[in-house]
């Protein structure tokens, strides 16, 4: 049957026109213009852009409610998100549900009870932006006089641990999946005859099952992820309704009845390689596009600036994923283990320019993402996201060394497809055999090139599936952009010495310059007649700023200084013991 399969005619339902191919591009990206023209608009990663009480703030007497601005619409529904206050204690002084002001879905609030007196209250919330993502977080302030004291909980994470590991091997399941679903164009295209290959076969319905398998995990994963809870909570109905209400809940929807219609159209197709199909592969081709639509709704793409570019770049990253990796699991399994020397002939240089022209495509809109996602050097080196981000690109360079490699030796050896193609079956579009007289140039038999090749694409195919592991992580890690607001967010501590084995420990509230809060603890020792403090950046020429301590026993405490620039400080604190004496410190804090 295999030689059989070789007959003109099925070689020709093969090879397409120029004509055809340009009309399915324009199908592809008519679908796609259609669904960025009617995805939701959405903003950046949801982050903090403010609070009442603000946080850092002292304040007189305790305030009725605590509310949380972000930068975007954030989702509290259906168990997943909340904003908890507690008193230094631990103890629970928020009472009622927590909601969205006046109906604005940038802000949560919740009120607080009664008769609070003095002491450190934390607001720990936990919220879901538009990326599907969650984001936890926590501001401080204080009632009454003395210093910010340490509460007993901890503040709020944005993941349970087993949950979000979970998350990440389902995610590298569906993307494995669209890989797979994805490079079955190298048979629906220039190699019919792998249409009766079963491994060729195995490995569409094998793409097929694992994404739709991944998609379904997602949807039933995706509200314990974002309440951060384990996976013993994936039945509970509430979190799997707060899940369908949202973006990411659409897209998977859409996702898998698209993956209904690519079973039947795949089924059909795969049936038999003899008769007309029609528009099927097209069909196809349009379904599998949506369906890598869906990936890019759902995830960071759908939550930058503008949109449209940052869902088309992601979309492009993603079909030119599929059309490499998954071109190169076929050539593995299935085309280079059946040694035929006229499919070689044309199914290599073909798959060697889509895979060029892949890789070209990888590199642009995987820079464009990178940068939208990163956006400094220092979010790149500080970061998780801007970690993965070196460690995919030196993947990426090793696969494109490796594919350099198969490049060379397919034209060395196999030459490009004009010349393996018989000129009787390029010259016709009729699905009757040509002339049987006419004359077959012959291909190069499979060698001792051959075996290296495969062992490249073999190695090829490894790295691959390391991509795609740390593409599932990536995915899951907030931009690090917004890690890095989070990053700077934390309290920065100094030490300074006052001589005589005396310290002093100066804390601000925040590495962000801006409205800040600076705590003094002095080390045991008698009690100074006085300290004051001074705050300078001498790069821009400000300062000295007054920073107006007020002592509360050995702690002394000022809010809502201002740092009104970034940049490296210089805090001076002056201490004085008696009359005659006093020692002066200086600390360098960096402000970003």
């Amino acid at each position: 049957m295999r030689r059989e399969l070789m007959r003109p005619g099925v070689m020709r339902r093969g090879l397409r026109r120029p004509g055809r191919l340009v009309a399915v591009a324009i199908g592809l990206f008519a679908l796609l213009g259609l669904g960025l023209a009617f995805a939701p608009a959405a903003s950046a990663h949801a982050t903090v852009v403010g609070s009442t009480p603000v946080d850092g703030s002292r304040l007189s007497a305790a305030p009725s409610s605590v509310t949380i601005d972000f930068d975007e619409a954030v989702t509290i529904g259906g168990r997943i998100g909340y904003l908890h206050v507690v008193d230094q204690a631990g103890r629970r002084v928020d009472t009622g549900a927590t909601t969205h002001p006046g109906g604005d879905a940038s802000k949560i609030t919740v009120a607080l009870r009664g008769g609070l007196g003095d002491s450190t209250y934390t607001a720990s919330f936990r919220i879901v932006s538009a990326d599907s993502h969650p984001v936890a977080g926590a501001v401080r302030f204080l009632v009454g006089n003395g210093s910010f004291a340490a509460v007993s909980s901890s503040g709020p994470s944005a993941t349970n641990g087993v949950t979000s590991k979970t998350y990440d091997v389902i995610r590298w399941v569906s993307f494995a999946g669209l890989a797979l679903l994805g490079g079955a164009w190298l048979m629906f295209s220039v190699w019919p005859a792998g249409r009766d290959d079963r491994r060729a076969r195995r490995l569409v319905w094998s793409g097929w099952g694992l994404t739709v398998f991944g998609s379904v995990a997602e949807l039933l994963v995706q509200g314990p992820y974002a309440a951060g809870s384990g996976l013993g909570t994936i039945g509970q109905w509430a979190l799997l309704d707060a899940t369908l209400h949202t973006t990411f809940g659409l897209a998977h929807t859409l996702r898998l009845i698209a993956l209904g219609v690519v079973a039947v159209v795949l089924s059909s197709l795969l049936r038999t390689i003899w008769r007309s199909r029609g528009h099927l592969e097209e069909v196809g081709a349009l379904l599998v596009l949506g369906v890598a639509l869906s990936f890019a709704a759902s995830g960071h793409a759908a939550s930058e600036h503008p949109e449209w570019l940052a869902v088309t770049s992601d979309t492009v990253h993603l079909i030119a994923m599929t059309a490499w990796i998954g071109g190169l699991a076929y050539l593995l399994v299935a085309v280079l283990p059946r040694r035929e020397s006229e499919e070689l002939g044309y199914a290599l240089p073909v798959f060697s320019v889509v895979a060029y022209a892949s890789v070209a495509a990888l590199a642009i809109t995987g820079t464009y993402q990178a940068w939208l996602g990163v956006g400094s050097w220092r979010a790149l080196v500080l970061t998780t996201y801007g970690q993965l981000v070196l460690v995919k690109i030196g993947l990426f360079l090793a696969l494109l060394g490796l594919g350099n490699a198969s490049r060379l030796a397919v034209q060395r050896r196999w030459g490009s497809v004009s010349r393996r193609v018989p000129v009787a079956y390029a010259m016709t579009d009729e699905f009757d055999d040509p002339d049987p007289d006419a004359e077959f140039e012959p291909v190069i038999e499979a060698g001792p090139e051959f075996t290296r090749l495969r062992r490249v694409v073999l190695v090829e195919v490894a790295l691959a599936a390391v991509v795609l592991g740390v593409t599932g992580v990536l995915v899951a890690q907030p931009p690090g952009a917004a890690a890095l607001i989070s990053i700077d967010s934390r309290p920065q501590t100094m030490h300074a010495a006052l001589g005589n084995g005396r310290t002093a420990t100066i804390t601000l509230s925040s590495a962000r310059h801006g409205e800040l809060s600076v705590d003094v603890t002095l080390s045991s020792g008698p009690a100074p007649q006085s300290i004051s403090a001074t705050a300078a950046l001498p790069a821009k020429q400000l300062g000295p700023v007054a920073i107006p301590l007020k002592a509360s026993g050995r702690s002394y405490s000022a809010s809502a200084v201002l740092f009104p620039a970034a940049g490296r400080w210089v805090i001076t604190l002056t201490v004085r013991t008696s009359q005659f004496d006093s020692t002066v410190a200086a600390v360098k804090v960096s402000l970003h």
